[in-house]
């Protein structure tokens, strides 16, 4: 009877404790789960196992381009950083650098393709990468391939005064092309700003203000966005894509985490409330991926500011998402990215 009782409270005392964690959990776990299943079925339906790459559509051929690979990786680091560093996610991360290495890595950079042209904004979403795979896991070649990465970016700096606008960060070394971009140098400050704060060198940081300045002077718009380039030419492309809003956003975030002015945490608000209000009701038209990085990027300036309607707008984002088809490895790898980044957001990760 004694062991009858005590197996009664042991069962009851179980479900008391499900109970709660199930109610602590609420979105956030929601939003775990959603991440976790977007994750496995990227894995199951985009990726080779025999080649370690990923197809770009669900029966297209094996070997994609640097770009979609990189999201596929963010979103595999993600599903890590909620799952830990020695799950079968993290075990994956390293799979995956590894063969984001061997197909693309040529002299410290990456290739679009391989044997390819180099476009700098890819190796700054790869060193991005890289650094957030350090985060989760402390990695020092991440952090050195990521700085071998700047050290590329930097010179990759237009010197000819001549232009208009001079400096910039180019968009590619593919000939014919000198476009100046904001995802290139934008990112490029946001890939300095993070390896000053793991390093303190000035010259990052240095680096970082340059870009940001630049993208301020050249390609911010009157209603408060970023046009998205300057071609060769001196022709101004003032088209205004989510994901170079984002990286805005970040960049005066991490500069307000490298110095403490507070301008600077009030610009990311500034572009963030001006981002919403320009994009409210035609989400459905930005690409997946371009909206993931915007609202990955939002949720980061949440964690600082505290602003629940950041958050709120996020998960709307992300249902509306969740809704939809899924065709292509950018969109699966979108979905991953925005969810695992809501439940992080939760758990205060």
């Amino acid at each position: 009877m004694g062991r009858v009782l005590a197996l009664s409270r042991l069962v009851v005392g179980a479900f008391v404790v499900i109970l709660c964690v199930a109610a602590g959990y609420g979105a956030g776990d929601k939003d775990a789960s959603r991440a976790r299943s977007a994750y496995h079925s990227m894995e199951r339906i985009y990726l080779d196992p025999n080649s370690g790459d990923y197809r770009q559509t669900p029966r297209g051929a094996v070997g994609s381009h640097a770009w979609p690979y990189s999201q596929a990786l963010a979103a595999t680091i993600e599903e890590a950083r909620l799952a830990g560093a020695r799950s079968a996610e993290g075990r994956a991360v390293s799979a995956r650098i590894a063969e984001l290495d061997r197909r693309f890595r040529a002299h410290g950079v990456y290739q679009a393709k391989p044997g390819g042209d180099i476009y700098y904004d890819d190796n700054e979403w790869i060193a991005q990468d890289l650094l957030d795979w350090d985060a989760v896991r402390d990695s020092p070649s991440a952090r050195r391939k990521a700085a071998k990465i700047f050290q590329t970016v930097a010179r990759a700096w237009d010197p000819d005064t001549n232009k208009t606008c001079p400096g910039g960060v180019q968009w590619t070394n593919a000939p014919g092309n000198d476009d100046r971009n904001t995802v290139s140098t934008a990112n490029g400050a946001i890939v300095g700003l993070r390896l000053y704060l793991l390093t303190r060198r000035t010259s990052y940081l240095r680096w970082a203000q340059r870009m940001v300045g630049w993208v301020e002077q050249c390609l911010h718009d009157p209603d408060g966005l970023y046009g998205d380039h300057i071609a060769g030419s001196g022709a101004v492309d003032r088209t205004e894509w989510s994901y170079n809003q984002g990286s805005m956003i970040e960049a005066y975030r991490l500069l307000y985490k490298a110095t403490g002015d507070q301008t600077d945490l009030a610009h990311a608000e500034a572009i963030a409330d001006s981002t919403l209000a320009a994009f409210r009701g035609r989400w459905s038209q930005e690409p997946a991926a371009f909206a993931a990085i915007f609202f990955r990027r939002l949720l980061s300036l949440a964690a600082v500011d505290q602003r629940s309607g950041y958050v709120a707008t996020a998960q709307r984002y992300a249902d509306h998402l969740w809704t939809k088809p899924w065709s292509q490895l950018f969109v699966q790898a979108a979905v991953v990215q925005v969810y695992a980044a809501l439940a992080g957001a939760r758990r205060g990760a």
